[in-house]
């Protein structure tokens, strides 16, 4: 709860009083009672994070990692604030909490949430904050924070695209659970990001071509990454004043798998020149590294007939896969239809990790039911989906029942149950045959 000096009551009371005794010269009606502002960014970087409550004197926020919640403004006082989410038995865990956090007027208070879920580390870095509108132009303050498991102490350099790294020096060196002050620098396209070991080349991420937004308060952080090479590589969280995920490392390669949950027996999938031979019907092939970017990609049957063609786009340093189905829409001219899903395989405390894969022909809802709960006590968990594949969604860890139903809420098309295990990956794949299959990943 916000800390605030003044009671309602007594406000009340000075209100009357001065409302009986007619106009005071001292009194202005228009000023007197605005509050000054400050602002308050939250930044998840913890690895081990469920998507968790950020309770902030009056406001609540979900907040995911790995994410940078878009700046918000506070009036200026003293807050209470705590970090909570609710563990498998719905009861409620506090992550981290503290007291009398003071947001100044024209400040920003920006919450580094570092360490892990069991051993927290927050951070809270005030500094003024400068409307962009009062900025130098052509200019940029630009600063960094590290929540690295792997990497002690990393340098970051920031540099016209292109830029040999032995020929420059470093913008910051930044240990793991600090940050830097913040620096002035150029704004505008063709600059480059990149952070190696510190004291060395040994690059572990790269922005390829990176933007700096002109008068903006341009913030990176530094957090773990749980792509394909994952212990060469770190994730940059990027924020200047707009809600912030993760930008694309351009120093790693894609890496995907495919399916057959199509009513052929064996299929062979090309993703540009990678090859998955003879992938049998109800089975996933082992992961490969691919092309990166839009690659042809082709469905052939066991004689080398094309099923389908089309192409693809793969995302670097993601794992992702392709699911094949049988083409059973009234318009069809290829035997088969495909889609391509990225995968997480973070370990996440007190959840799962579970994707939703429609290859059939209809849209439909899934429901998610605890034990004891049934449909209508429930609304949909997902809603109206049509051919194509959800991102990962967090889910409890606990015994699961997952219902599909048609659209219209009147025909349940199939159940399973499923007993979900802290820190694993499901996938649901509902196919043409209306047979919900629950793979464990």
């Amino acid at each position: 709860m916000p800390i605030r000096n003044t009671q309602p009551g007594l406000l009340l009371l000075a209100i009357l009083l001065l409302s009986a005794c007619g106009s005071d010269s001292g009194f202005d009606e228009d000023t007197d009672f605005i509050v000054a502002d400050g602002l308050v960014q939250h930044v998840n970087m913890m690895p081990d994070s469920p998507e968790v409550i950020m309770i902030h004197g009056l406001d609540q926020a979900a907040v995911g990692f790995p994410f940078a919640e878009s700046i918000q403004a506070r009036p200026v006082d003293k807050y209470d604030w705590r970090i909570a989410y609710l563990d498998a038995d719905n009861d409620e865990v506090t992550v981290a909490e503290g007291e009398d956090q003071q947001v100044s007027e024209n400040g920003l208070s920006t919450f580094l949430w570092m360490g892990s879920l069991t051993q927290p580390n927050i951070q809270i870095v005030d500094a003024p904050y400068i409307r962009p509108a009062s900025r130098p132009v052509g200019l940029a303050d630009v600063w960094f924070a590290s929540n690295l498991t792997s990497y002690p102490m990393v340098d970051i350099y920031l540099t016209d695209l292109g830029a040999v790294l032995a020929d420059v020096t470093p913008l910051a060196t930044v240990t793991s659970g600090g940050f830097t002050s913040r620096f002035s620098v150029a704004s505008g396209t063709g600059q480059q990001l990149r952070v190696t070991v510190a004291g060395s080349e040994e690059l572990l991420f790269d922005s390829g071509t990176l933007e700096i937004p002109d008068q903006a308060e341009d913030f990176y952080a530094l957090v773990d990454d749980f792509g394909p090479n994952a212990a060469n590589h770190v994730n940059v969280i990027r924020s200047f004043g707009l809600e912030g995920t993760t930008i694309q490392d351009e120093s790693q390669a894609g890496s995907v798998r495919a399916g057959n949950y199509s009513e052929q027996p064996s299929i062979t999938v090309s993703l540009g020149t990678t090859i998955y031979p003879d992938i049998d019907k109800l089975t996933r092939s082992g992961s490969q590294e691919t092309q990166n970017g839009i690659v042809d990609f082709t469905v052939t049957d066991p004689v080398g007939a094309i099923l389908e063609e089309s192409p693809t786009t793969i995302s670097r340093g993601a794992f992702q896969s392709t699911y094949t189905f049988e083409n059973n829409t009234t318009d069809a001219t290829l035997t088969t239809r495909s889609l391509i899903t990225a995968d997480s395989f973070r370990l996440i405390r007190d959840r799962v990790w579970f994707k939703f894969i429609n290859g059939s022909n209809e849209s439909v809802d899934l429901y998610v039911l605890r034990p004891g709960q049934d449909i209508d006590e429930v609304p949909p968990f997902l809603d109206n989906v049509g051919f194509a594949a959800t991102v990962d969604r967090e889910s409890i860890a606990t015994t699961i029942e997952y219902v599909v139903r048609n659209a219209d809420n009147t025909e349940t098309l199939a159940r399973a149950g499923n007993d979900n295990v802290e820190g694993i990956s499901y996938t649901l794949v509902y196919d043409t045959q209306g047979v919900l299959h629950i793979l464990t990943d």
